[in-house]
C-alpha cells in the first residue's frame, strides 16, 4: 500500500546474462519500498515504482538500496512535478 509518491526509476544493468538478471531480480523482492518492477525493452531494462515520502526519502533510498542492487550500471529517476491529466 502507497505512503507516499510513486516514483519511476529506470535501471539499466551491467551484462543481461541469466546469472545477473537471476541475482538483481532476487535482491528486489527484499526491498517493500520497491512496489513494482517490469522488465521492459528499449534504453533500459528494467521499470521500477519505488515508494517514497519526499525527494529526502528518494535520496535516502537511491543511496542505500537502488545503488547497491547487484549488477546495477545505471539508475534514472523520473521525478513528477505536478499532474496534469486527469484532472
Amino acid at each position: 500500500m502507497t505512503t507516499g509518491s510513486k516514483i519511476p526509476v529506470r535501471i539499466e544493468l551491467e551484462a543481461i546474462s541469466s546469472h545477473t538478471v537471476e541475482r538483481f531480480e532476487n535482491s528486489l523482492r527484499k526491498h517493500p519500498e520497491i512496489e513494482e518492477c517490469y522488465a521492459v525493452s528499449g534504453k533500459t531494462d528494467y521499470l521500477l515504482y519505488v515508494c517514497v515520502k519526499d525527494i529526502r526519502g528518494y535520496e535516502e533510498i537511491h543511496r542505500e538500496v537502488l545503488s547497491r542492487l547487484p549488477g546495477v550500471r545505471k539508475i534514472r529517476a523520473d521525478i513528477p512535478l505536478r499532474r496534469v491529466v486527469p484532472f
